[in-house]
């Protein structure tokens, strides 16, 4: 196993909110590639449905705070602002997003490997 990337995983808060099971704690982490639906958010993107987009932001958000990703979390946070009530991103936000999940997609895999 590797060591978990604290940019990316928070273990001090993570670990507590799964009453400190370790194994709990990565298996929930192997499935937060999957719980983000990125095919449905770029599809949402290019058809400019910005509500929809902001549901899918707000659900990865949610998975991200609950798993203590940190920087995707915090990123997850401002994007959402941006898209609440349909509203557009602002330059580079979206960019950011992708790139913030696939550091913590690549976070965790090191971590659990």
């Amino acid at each position: 196993m590797g060591t978990a990337n604290s940019k990316y995983i928070d273990l001090a808060s993570g670990l507590p909110r799964v009453a400190n099971n370790e194994m709990l704690y990565k298996k929930l982490l192997a499935k937060f590639e999957t719980s983000v639906d990125m095919a449905a958010f770029e599809a949402a993107l290019a058809v400019r449905d910005f509500t929809k987009a902001g549901e899918i932001v707000h659900a990865a958000k949610g998975v991200a705070g609950n798993l203590s990703l940190a920087a995707f979390y915090e990123n997850s946070v401002v994007l959402m602002d941006q898209l609440r009530g349909g509203g557009t991103p602002a330059p580079g936000s979206v960019d950011s997003f992708k790139r913030l999940y696939a550091e913590t997609v690549k976070a965790i895999s090191d971590y659990l490997n």
